[in-house]
């Protein structure tokens, strides 16, 4: 090749970027940095960019399952109350944008690579940013034209590239053992890590108070904390039916007038999740400047929530389900709200070459009659034949098959006739690439790219 011929650009990084674009272009030159929790970079980076992060005020919202259902539940609440906002969240399914939400939409590829753009450009040859953190600053630029901003943390909180701002509140989710490499190996040790997003004197908002606030006293830190099971009770809990309708009511001192309220999102524990958010959306409206509605006058708009993948059910005929389950306490969520309609599901199953398959299959085993596990293209998702020799050994009872995606969701959906349904789960990556393949559709991404 003659010398003067330009190189041809690097091949996009598909699970991270979905844009051709220059600013995703370089976002996937960066993949090889990987995940580097620290601060430092991400302040210097800001620094540059006019530090965007200080523009509005925000929530954030950690914790090891549910942070994603919770902070886009509280920017529902938010939006509904006439607020404009930013909402930023991961991973994303098929397209980068679908991190990055402004105003009720996901914001056009263009915009996020004209943020890339700049933020490649404030980054220079100097500051060896990873893409979480680049993806973090791209956030805050976009978002510097919205009233407030609700952050998802990536990993942990206390080192997490969202950690640059002043909350005016805090969540806290439910709090299991992940990433405990990272985190630590104790409940104790993961909840400090988590717990450091919360500021002194700022509330927080805690799904498990005993674990949370001993971790918030251990680190001196002092805050009003408001408790799901204390400032918001659930009551009359229920899942039924066949698009497995969640419904309950909230009532206590950080709720108000009592709340029949309905979610989109399935599950019982996701009226853990409708609760800490509208504790946090009591919060925002003592906090802010000028009036904003009760919370009975915006919560119906959990029960519209495009959340995708999220316990998401795509069919009735016969039933299928897509949820992003990935750890063991989210699995086992996942399972209890199956067994609550049947112990006999026809289960596709892919996981993520860092996670654990036998505790996934083990939680998942007694509702399971049969499990497909489809041969993946991601080399980051583990080989079909190796998930089989799992399921083997762990849930012995159940059928095993190995093939093609379409070819497994086929005959699973055949065989549901003589079961409850069917899941698609064990990675939001391995969902991601089946819903990118046309295996699946997912409505609720549809309404979520674009827009509700």
């Amino acid at each position: 090749m003659d010398s003067s011929t330009p190189a041809p650009p690097a091949p996009l990084n598909t699970e991270l970027v979905s844009h051709d674009g220059p600013g995703h272009q370089w976002l996937a030159s960066r993949s090889a940095a990987g995940i580097k929790l620290g601060l430092d970079r991400t302040h210097a980076l800001l620094r540059r960019l006019g530090d965007p992060q200080h523009a509005t005020p925000s929530v954030i919202v950690a914790g090891t399952n549910g942070k994603g259902s919770t902070s886009a539940m509280i920017a529902a609440l938010l939006e509904q109350a006439g607020l404009r906002v930013g909402h930023f969240t991961s991973p994303h399914l098929v397209e980068t944008r679908e991190r990055f939400r402004l105003g009720g939409r996901c914001v056009a590829a263009e915009a996020l690579d004209d943020a890339l753009v700049a933020v490649r450009d404030a980054a220079g040859d100097d500051l060896e940013v990873t893409p979480f953190e680049a993806l973090s600053a791209a956030g805050f630029v976009l978002f510097r034209e919205a009233d407030i901003t609700v952050l998802e943390v990536g990993l942990g909180g206390r080192l997490d590239a969202t950690n640059v701002t002043e909350p005016l509140v805090a969540v806290v989710t439910q709090i299991a053992r992940d990433h405990t490499r990272v985190l630590g190996d104790t409940l104790a040790e993961i909840a400090r890590e988590k717990v450091a997003v919360a500021r002194p004197g700022r509330p927080l908002v805690v799904s498990q108070p005993a674990v949370t606030i001993g971790a918030a006293r251990r680190l001196g830190l002092d805050c009003p904390v408001r408790k799901v099971g204390t400032d918001a009770v659930i009551s009359d809990a229920k899942v039924g039916g066949k698009r497995l309708l969640t419904s309950g009511v909230l009532s206590g001192p950080g709720v108000g007038v009592p709340l029949h309220v309905e979610v989109a999102l399935h599950g019982l524990h996701q009226l853990d999740n409708a609760a800490a958010a509208v504790l946090a959306y009591q919060e925002v409206r003592a906090a802010w400047p000028s009036p904003l509605p009760e919370p009975v006058e915006v919560a119906w708009v959990l029960a519209e929530l495009p959340w995708p993948a999220r316990l998401e059910v795509v069919s009735t005929e016969p039933l299928v389900v897509l949820d992003g389950a990935h750890n063991p306490a989210g699995m086992r969520a996942l399972a209890n709200t199956l067994k609550s309609r049947s112990d006999r599901w026809h289960v596709l199953l892919s996981v993520r070459d860092n996670r654990d398959a036998e505790a996934l299959v083990r939680e998942l085993g007694p509702v399971a009659e049969s499990f497909w596990l489809p041969r993946m293209v991601s080399e980051r998702l583990q080989d079909a034949h190796a998930l089989a020799r799992v399921v083997d050994a762990c849930a012995s009872h159940a059928n095993t098959a190995v093939g093609g995606a379409a070819a497994c969701l086929r005959e699973a959906k055949r065989e549901a006739h003589r079961s409850a349904g069917v899941v698609l789960t064990g990675s939001l990556y391995g969902i991601g690439e089946w819903l990118g393949a046309g295996v699946i559709r997912s409505p609720r991404l549809e309404r979520w790219v674009g827009g509700s």
